[in-house]
């Protein structure tokens, strides 16, 4: 078995003296792990660096096993990443869950265009911050835990939208809350009215941040445990680097 594409690197485990697993995320094959012989060596060690975007050649004897990769640099990105402390804090975020709850061979062509949108995007701390609560929310969605935001899950209406259900994951309007604000979630504005809320507040993130979250832990933390809480502390020290 044998195929070739193109991927983002996430994540490299040493194995052994000299080769490494390494976990990548293409458009075509989903999140792939497999094996890179002379990892180490002087020829791949700058190659295989979290972030780059590389030419992979997989091959196997079956589809099922782990299989060996073949890897050139298209493009190099991991100084890039590194410029800004943000950077890097929402890198290591998108591996994280990337490894930790994308099952492998599932293309997730939506949530890979917005991870390389993001993470190449040149964008201020408080529009990063945006795009990683948006980019979240596709990875709720692209694993089908999606929140419906469109409309009032109560009157339908799509007006005035300002909290979630947290057990529906659904909008629900002001009018529609009154007498429940205090059992449900906060719902920011420029994730009801998206592209026309030109100024976020240092509340409308965290009240992002507080949505995926707790949706992040009810949907996919009982899919697979991980290190939840060093997870969630990472995030809010991502949170925290914003100067407003």
């Amino acid at each position: 078995m044998r195929w070739q594409g193109e991927g983002l690197l996430i994540d490299v485990r040493r194995y052994g003296e000299s080769s490494a697993l390494i976990d990548v995320f293409t458009e075509p094959f989903g999140r792939r792990v497999g094996l890179v012989k002379g990892a180490f060596n002087k020829k791949n060690k700058s190659v295989i660096q979290p972030g780059n975007q590389l030419f992979l050649t997989w091959s196997s004897r079956t589809e099922e096993s782990l299989g060996t990769f073949k890897v050139e640099l298209i493009k190099s990105r991991y100084h890039t990443i590194c410029e800004e402390s943000i950077g890097i804090e929402i890198f290591n975020l998108i591996c994280m869950l990337c490894t930790t709850y994308l099952p492998e061979r599932i293309e997730f062509d939506d949530l890979y265009h917005r991870t390389i949108k993001l993470i190449e995007g040149k964008y201020g701390i408080v529009e990063k911050l945006r795009k990683y609560i948006e980019w979240e929310l596709q990875l709720l969605k692209s694993l089908g835990f999606g929140l419906d935001l469109a409309k009032c899950v109560v009157s339908g209406s799509k007006e005035d939208l300002k909290f979630v259900s947290p057990r529906s994951g659904c909008a629900v309007s002001k009018k529609s809350s009154v007498g429940w604000e205090k059992q449900l979630l906060v719902l920011p504005d420029f994730l009801y009215r998206r592209g026309s809320v030109d100024i976020l507040s240092n509340d409308d993130l965290e009240n992002g941040f507080k949505l995926t979250e707790f949706f992040i832990k009810k949907s996919l933390q009982p899919v697979r445990s991980f290190q939840i809480d060093h997870f969630f502390r990472s995030r809010n020290r991502v949170l925290s680097l914003n100067p407003f």
